[in-house]
């Protein structure tokens, strides 16, 4: 039998979340934002020899953003990520990861990705469509992507847009395909980030 307080909770708390999002874009807010980097992670997985799931991340990341509440399905976004950065927990490991077999950080310091489609199926929840270059190919790339919180922060007194991006990379379609019959080429992404109003430099 269906608990209905269990099927009731997250359709309550999606309306919750619409009406927050509707009083906010009555409120002045801002229309270009870009990334918070000491509460941003870009971090993905792989399977490893089908014993066990290796994790990790790059420490550096940049990103804006141009977001309007009133007209979120033009919404454009550009993030640059520095391949150098990458951090697997293990020092040896991320040295390898940055040679020519993998990301040669030498030649392709950064990886890119600039949104071409943006679709808020709900006011919470996106699918975004853009341009992902890796080791200088460029392919498309759909992220899932799930605003958490629009508000003020209790701490700073200023606007922040909490999200969550989720996708997949096929690396060998980039042409990394080293070690690809026990290093899974499939690799999840997980992007949890907050932004901030862009700053006029």
């Amino acid at each position: 039998m269906t608990n209905s307080y269990t099927t009731y909770l997250p359709k309550a708390l999606l309306l919750s979340s619409a009406l927050i999002i509707s009083s906010m874009a009555s409120a002045v807010m801002p229309t270009q934002w870009q990334l918070d980097n000491s509460h941003t992670r870009v971090g993905f997985s792989v399977e490893h020899l089908g014993f066990s799931t290796t994790m990790g991340h790059f420490d550096k990341v940049d990103g804006a953003l141009t977001y309007n509440i009133k007209a979120p399905n033009k919404t454009q976004m550009n993030f640059v990520i520095d391949t150098n950065s990458i951090n697997t927990a293990w020092a040896a490991r991320d040295e390898h990861l940055r040679k020519d077999e993998f990301f040669n950080v030498a030649k392709y310091p950064t990886m890119t990705f600039k949104s071409t489609k943006v679709d808020f199926y709900n006011p919470q929840q996106a699918k975004v469509t853009g341009d992902f270059t890796l080791l200088g190919k460029t392919m498309p790339l759909t992220l899932n992507v799930t605003l958490k919180k629009i508000g003020k922060s209790p701490m700073t007194k200023e606007p922040v847009i909490g999200f969550r991006a989720t996708g997949n990379i096929d690396r060998a379609a980039y042409g990394m395909t080293a070690f690809s019959q026990g290093i899974s080429t499939n690799v999840p992404i997980q992007i949890d980030g907050e932004l901030v109003e862009k700053k006029a430099k």
